[in-house]
């Protein structure tokens, strides 16, 4: 059986010393293969790579496919039986694909296996095992905590998905499902892949021993909390969309979709000049205001000077002045995830009917094995989950965990 290493940099020539050099036992190997991909890089930093590691088969793309589109990219480049993906930004273990390998000659329902990921010095834990929460975001759990203070799966043990910057799957696996869904471009593409996968009566199963140090956040830090943020809210609708059965769906649509458009508008506390700017104006705390009202409060507010300055602005430019500007980053990125989940929401539905076609285990019970988990995450969510309203919302009778955010991860 042969073995296909998969490494994609966009803006990482630095990295790959981390990732290249770790793999260079396999340089001699018949029965292992290192693909990189140069996934549209400033720097081609494929041309170093041909110069300092020529063993290692590298390709190009010239445009940044994002990291689901980079591995399909490689995979395309690949011969191996079994396709390994490791992050530009991470070092591989010794063993570290026979980990992989063993783990999934051991199971003939395994498709994919999850390697261990840590910290640069080893100390602290990055993944080992996910959780995936009910409106599909997905954590690293333990994440951040020191790695003798986390109980590590044994080998083979099942898992809801694996990391996709140290996992391995069968190709025919790969190919049967689709792989990563490439319009994701980068994060929750390994969640849709498990979901997928445990979907059609494949498993997803732990590999502890392929151990890779990474350099947490090295790669994904470029694209900015912003892009980050977008694409997290985003492709967490489109993978509880394209992967939830009928049942599932509708049993959770209501609790996702309420909460998305509640988080839209909880980023303006903390600000209360946006608060204000949002706020329901026909609500009990905003009866519409009379002109002369309006007038008294802006005397109070800027003083004479200061509402003289606002009528000259008015007679001048009309009576757009004073309304609320688009400058809030959180709502855009929020408004912004949602746009892209609509405009995509056509091929999201095409791919939730080809799963269901061969679908054979209902979500039910793959949600049996993993529930769902309530996280408070983003401002106003402690409040939220709280409410009648919302958990009137949740389904009876599927299992869910509430967690707070530091028993998952370390911050």
């Amino acid at each position: 059986m042969k073995a296909s290493v998969i490494v994609v940099v966009h803006a990482g020539a630095h990295h790959l010393e981390d990732s290249l050099s770790s793999l260079s036992s396999y340089e001699n190997r018949s029965d292992v293969e290192v693909v990189l991909v140069d996934n549209g890089s400033a720097d081609r930093c494929s041309d170093e790579a041909t110069r300092r590691w020529p063993w290692v088969n590298t390709v190009r793309s010239k445009f940044n496919l994002g990291f689901a589109g980079g591995v399909h990219r490689g995979v395309e480049a690949a011969s191996g039986d079994v396709l390994v993906f490791l992050n530009d930004d991470a070092a591989s273990s010794g063993g570290f694909v026979e980990a992989h390998l063993e783990a999934l000659a051991s199971n003939p329902r395994a498709a994919a296996s999850a390697g261990r990921l840590v910290s640069w010095d080893g100390g602290l834990n990055d993944f080992v095992r996910g959780g995936v929460t009910f409106d599909c975001h997905a954590f690293q759990l333990g994440q951040g905590y020191p790695v003798d203070q986390i109980e590590s799966p044994v080998a083979g043990e099942v898992l809801p998905f694996a990391c996709g910057g140290n996992m391995a799957i069968r190709r025919e696996d790969w190919e049967s499902t689709g792989g990563f869904d490439r319009e994701l471009f980068a994060y929750f593409e390994d969640v849709d892949l498990g979901w997928r996968l445990w979907a059609v009566g494949r498993e997803v199963v732990a590999a502890p021993e392929a151990v890779a140090r990474h350099r947490g956040s090295a790669t994904s830090a470029g694209l900015g909390d912003f892009r980050r943020g977008v694409l997290f809210e985003r492709n967490a609708l489109r993978t509880f969309f394209s992967c939830a059965d009928k049942e599932c769906r509708d049993a959770f649509g209501t609790a996702v979709f309420a909460t998305f458009l509640r988080r839209i508008t909880a980023f303006s506390q903390g600000n209360p000049e946006f608060a204000k700017q949002v706020a329901d104006p026909f609500g009990k705390q905003s009866v519409p205001a009379s002109r002369g009202e309006r007038w008294s409060r802006r005397l109070q507010e800027r003083g004479l000077i200061g509402a003289g300055r606002h009528l000259a602005a008015r007679l001048l430019l009309g009576p757009q002045v004073g309304t609320p500007v688009l400058d809030d980053g959180h709502l855009l990125m929020q408004l912004r995830a949602a746009e892209g989940f609509f405009s995509g929401i056509n091929r999201a539905e095409e791919r939730r009917v080809e799963l269901d076609r061969e679908r054979t285990v209902p979500d039910r019970e793959i949600l049996a094995r993993f529930p769902r988990l309530v996280v408070p995450t983003y401002p106003g969510d402690e409040e939220w989950f709280a409410s009648a309203a919302f958990r009137s919302m949740l389904p009876d009778g599927w299992p869910l965990e509430y967690r707070s955010l530091d028993e998952i991860m370390k911050r």
